[in-house]
């Protein structure tokens, strides 16, 4: 039997209790079987029409040609970084590629999808999302233990408003990594309300901080009404909490916010909305959880696809959902009402935005269109994470025991637990905030990238697996040649690349230099633009 949503919030608080086991005792997952995973299907392939529709009139509308379809290649290396944050294996690609089936891309999105690496993937991106950078490093195990929390959502498939509800309602203690989320934000209430409206409404509240916005309709009021439903939530003054990974909230029965330069106490106040009512049996924290997860607060669910389409595309449906006046609009309202009725499912989101026309097109269109167009793909710099996984799919790259995750993408136990020679290349490489698409690492992590450690160990003859598989006695150079560019690019080379490459392997005549040959080959593959860019 279903739990009503107010008496499933309601009894999480009264009985302390962690809000995901009761969700699965209400069988509130996502997770279908059977007939229903079919009609989801059909469901989610018609919305995926739906968006190519809306696309389409927004193209004719504009006068704008769209980039042709993407070749079979670029589609596969671009949604295996996309759902499962690695590149794919050679036999994968030879596979694809030599695959007529007219559903197989479908298909490979389902799998992926359904993949232990989809979780895994997932969880980094949400933990890189809802923490503020340098955080990782001041706070490594609980940043790993915010992952695993975040990695047992993503493997279950819980409904996006109970992920948000549970992080929002967390109360730390035995149970590890959510309530990182308020100690990385000094369980601060400005900082909390600046991140909450930012991360799950999709607005720029902070703007209001102060003074109401310049631009949109967000009032000082809204601001600090916001901040007021976090005022009480406290994280006990002693050491023990401050240093163990189990940190510790409560919610204590006082504390208020003010406006700035003022005596005046804000009262908790939804943004754009009422204030809410004094209910003793709700804490301010779960009142506020009840009202952001609402189905009726578009804000909630338009944020989240927003966010989705970002991670696909480069770019959001909309700026800011401070914007009213976008183009997009429909085509966010639709979609997010399409969200909503699926039951906050995101791997049905996911699956939706992957089948349509728009995230299939090449990335090789006219650069001149505005990006909100979506007439090409936008051609976005792997992140550290994306990089050294992919060079792990190239290499063992562990410096201490084998990892399960690393060499069988398909384990079912895969750890999370991370090396130091990942570690500390994600730190390194961390590029500082700014626009997804462009690249904006610098100068050192340049130099990190092409002759760092992690680099040897993948253009290593005795390191690599592609490479240890070139030295096969029925592998000609063409052989070799076409299998370098399919690890890296997942795709053959063209004529002017393959002549080039065989030309130096011609010119490796003495013992050994032809392993060094590849070596250098594969070297210069792996640091190129195309390889950094998921195209």
């Amino acid at each position: 039997m279903q739990l009503k949503r107010a008496y499933f919030w309601s009894l999480v608080a009264a009985l302390g209790l962690a809000p995901f086991s009761i969700a699965i005792a209400a069988d509130d997952s996502t997770e279908k079987t059977g007939a229903s995973s079919e009609s989801t299907a059909r469901s989610s392939e018609q919305m995926a029409a739906r968006v190519d529709e809306l696309m389409g009139q927004l193209w004719a509308a504009d006068k704008i040609e769209p980039a042709a379809q993407s070749a079979d290649g670029e589609f596969m290396r671009r949604v295996y970084l996309d759902l499962n944050g690695v590149i794919p294996r050679v036999g994968d690609v030879r596979a694809f590629l030599a695959d007529n089936n007219p559903n197989k891309r479908a298909e490979l999105i389902d799998r992926l999808l359904n993949s232990p690496r989809y979780s895994t993937h997932m969880a980094t991106t949400w933990r890189n999302r809802i923490l503020p950078l340098g955080v990782d490093a001041q706070r490594g195990p609980q940043a790993v233990a915010l992952q695993k929390w975040l990695r047992a959502r993503f493997a279950k498939n819980l409904r996006y408003d109970n992920l948000v509800g549970e992080m929002l309602l967390t109360l730390g203690g035995d149970e590890l990594g959510p309530a990182l989320y308020y100690q990385a934000n000094d369980v601060s209430p400005e900082k909390l309300a600046t991140n909450t409206a930012e991360l799950f409404l999709g607005v720029h509240l902070h703007c209001a901080q102060c003074h109401d916005h310049p631009t949109a309709s967000w009032t000082q009021r809204d601001f600090w009404g916001l901040a007021a439903f976090f005022a009480r939530v406290r994280a006990p003054e002693d050491r023990n909490n401050m240093m163990r990974m189990s940190y510790r909230l409560i919610d204590a029965d006082q504390g208020d916010v003010m406006l700035p330069n003022s005596t005046k106490v804000v009262s908790p106040k939804y943004p754009g909305g009422d204030e809410a009512t004094d209910e003793s049996d709700h804490t301010r924290r779960l009142q506020l959880a009840l009202w952001l997860t609402s189905p009726d607060n578009q804000f909630f669910s338009r944020a989240a696809v927003n966010w989705a389409w970002s991670q696909l595309f480069g770019h959001g449906i909309v700026e800011s959902l401070d914007d009213q006046e976008s183009v997009n609009n429909q085509l966010l309202s639709e979609l997010a009402d399409y969200f909503v009725k699926s039951n906050f499912d995101l791997r049905n989101l996911w699956r939706t935005l992957a089948l349509t026309r728009a995230y299939q097109l090449s990335s090789s269109g006219d650069s001149t269109k505005p990006p909100e167009h979506f007439s090409r793909m936008i051609a976005r710099p792997l992140s550290p994470e994306q990089l050294f996984d992919s060079f792990a799919i190239l290499a063992p790259l562990d410096d201490a025991a084998p990892r399960s995750d690393y060499s069988d993408p398909n384990a079912p136990n895969t750890r999370l637990a991370e090396s130091p020679l990942r570690t500390d290349f994600i730190r390194r490489m961390r590029p500082p905030p700014g626009d997804p698409a462009e690249y904006r690492e610098g100068t050192l992590q340049a130099l990190l990238l092409m002759n760092g450690k992690t680099m040897s160990d993948v253009t290593a003859s005795g390191r690599s697996s592609v490479l240890g598989a070139l030295e096969a006695p029925f592998m000609s150079d063409n052989d070799c040649v076409q299998s370098l560019f399919l690890a890296a690019f997942a795709r053959q080379p063209n004529d002017d690349e393959a002549k080039s490459c065989l030309a130096v392997l011609a010119d490796a005549k003495a013992p050994g230099e032809r392993s060094k040959a590849l070596g250098d080959i594969l070297w210069a593959l792996v640091n190129s633009t195309e390889f950094a860019f998921n195209q």
